[in-house]
């Protein structure tokens, strides 16, 4: 009987529109390296991925194999070198990629990462301890209470409220979920054409709670031209000292 394997699924297949660029994000340069080599080295570096499902647009998957992928399994001596990267095709937009990732799933499956690939800003601790989190808990996000007030507004511009932000967390990835609930989260969502901006919100949709965990304010996700100003700071002094809470 095989054993059950933690996945992850990274979603490179963007096109990046925001960032105002003619190649997508996620292959732009970042200290020498494009934003997607830093995204997948910790995930390599995590003996609790087994394996790893990286989706990328059609015409990308070989020139990715063979200027990151492969460059970065020679450079680097990864502990863990059973784990395997498979690329594949990822859809039109987010949702539909990762529904293809976990299409391409083997089963067993134990528990599902899903990641952004233009979020390089996280650490092999942080995937572990989401993971071990997963599997008590069945879903588990990482997010980040927000530092300013918050005030909901109307059509036109004029604040209605002013939300306790004590009670506000915003998203991040990477997400964890056992492969039964967020495969099921999936099918539902596409079965009632729920379009989501996030995992969690399907799974939220399907009836089932998800844990919130405590992210890192620098993991960003490099969107636009700002935010990858923003990550050449952040490299610099990456990784930073870890938090275990």
């Amino acid at each position: 009987m095989k054993r059950a394997k933690n996945i992850a699924i990274i979603v490179a297949a963007g096109k990046g529109e925001r960032m105002q660029s003619n190649l997508p994000k996620q292959f732009l340069m970042l200290n020498n390296h494009p934003i997607l080599w830093h995204t997948l080295k910790p995930f390599l570096e995590c003996s609790d991925i087994h394996e790893i499902i990286l989706a990328v647009p059609k015409l990308y998957i070989e020139d990715c194999q063979n200027t990151i992928i492969q460059p970065l399994l020679n450079h680097y001596p990864f502990t863990n070198h059973a784990q395997k990267i498979r690329c594949i095709s990822g859809g039109d937009y987010r949702q539909e990629s990762v529904y293809l990732g976990l299409q391409a799933i083997e089963k067993p499956a134990s528990v599902v990462v899903i990641h952004d690939g233009v979020r390089p800003f996280v650490t092999p601790k942080q995937i572990s301890l989401l993971i071990h989190q997963t599997q008590k808990k069945k879903a588990v996000i990482l997010g980040i209470a927000p530092r300013d007030t918050i005030k909901k507004v109307d059509n036109n511009g004029y604040i209605t409220a002013t939300i306790d932000r004590n009670l506000m967390q915003m998203a991040q990835t990477p997400q964890a979920f056992s492969y039964e609930l967020i495969r099921t989260a999936h099918d539902l969502g596409r079965q009632n054409k729920i379009e989501a901006t996030d995992d969690a919100m399907l799974v939220e949709r399907s009836g089932q709670k998800v844990f919130v965990a405590p992210g890192h304010p620098l993991n960003i996700k490099i969107t636009t031209p700002e935010d990858l100003i923003l990550s050449k700071g952040i490299i610099e002094a990456w990784p930073p000292e870890e938090n275990t809470n």
